[in-house]
């Protein structure tokens, strides 16, 4: 009987094509949906409890923390953060144009949304929907998420990096509106915003997996092989 390592890799790569296709239009059809929602009603039910009770925490340890952690939706830590999975994985190096695009491309839908939806932040000042910082960690949050599915990671490692991933995304959704700078809403819109770009940008990547190495015959067990 043949069997194609080849075969198999194809079969795989398809399944993944079509997973990150689905999540992109779930996330992006979410926040569009959203969108429209905030557009033509302002504040949904819960932001404004929500968001008091989160700034119970200001003039506390939790806040000065914050402040901190605000640093992780902004260009200062994430593009470091971005050289060093380059450095780390060959995946990602391969369509090295691609990632590092999500990032302006993801600001600048940000940025026409905030205009498009015209709702304010607490403070009453500029538009807030969707949080930039969230949108910036959860695209890099995602890219990571995916970049570790294309390369070979311990089952710790992988546990690790995924909770660092989510920690970095809630921890700057958390501290942006602690910071009284956005209503929980911002921060929603901002993680299906930068989660849905970021699999736009796998979905590509996948759908564009490279040369395939020429499969080489071999015997196993009296039987030919065909393995890559």
């Amino acid at each position: 009987m043949l069997v194609s390592d080849e075969s198999l890799h194809q079969k795989t790569d398809a399944t993944s094509v079509a997973r990150w296709l689905a999540l992109c239009l779930v996330l992006l059809g979410a926040f569009v949906g959203m969108s429209l929602v905030i557009a033509a009603i302002g504040l949904l039910p819960g932001d404004v409890p929500l968001h008091d009770e989160i700034l119970k925490g200001r003039g506390t340890g939790l806040h000065a923390i914050a402040r901190w952690v605000d640093y992780g939706g902004k260009w200062i830590v994430l593009a470091p953060a971005m050289a060093l999975l380059f450095v780390w994985s060959r995946a990602a190096r391969r369509h090295w144009w691609l990632w590092c695009a999500l990032m302006p491309i993801g600001g600048a839908v940000e940025q026409a949304f905030k205009f498009l939806v015209g709702r304010p932040r607490p403070r009453g000042v500029n538009w807030g929907f969707p949080s930039g910082h969230v949108t910036a960690a959860a695209t890099f949050a995602v890219i990571l998420l995916y970049i570790m599915t294309r390369e070979r990671v311990t089952p710790a490692a992988r546990g690790l990096l995924t909770a660092l991933a989510i920690v970095l995304v809630a921890a700057v959704g958390f501290a942006r509106v602690l910071l009284n700078a956005h209503w929980p809403t911002d921060v929603l819109g901002g993680i299906l915003l930068g989660a849905g770009c970021a699999a736009a940008g796998a979905w590509w990547d996948a759908r564009h997996p490279g040369t395939a190495q020429p499969a080489r015959p071999r015997a196993v067990n009296g039987a030919l092989e065909i393995g890559g």
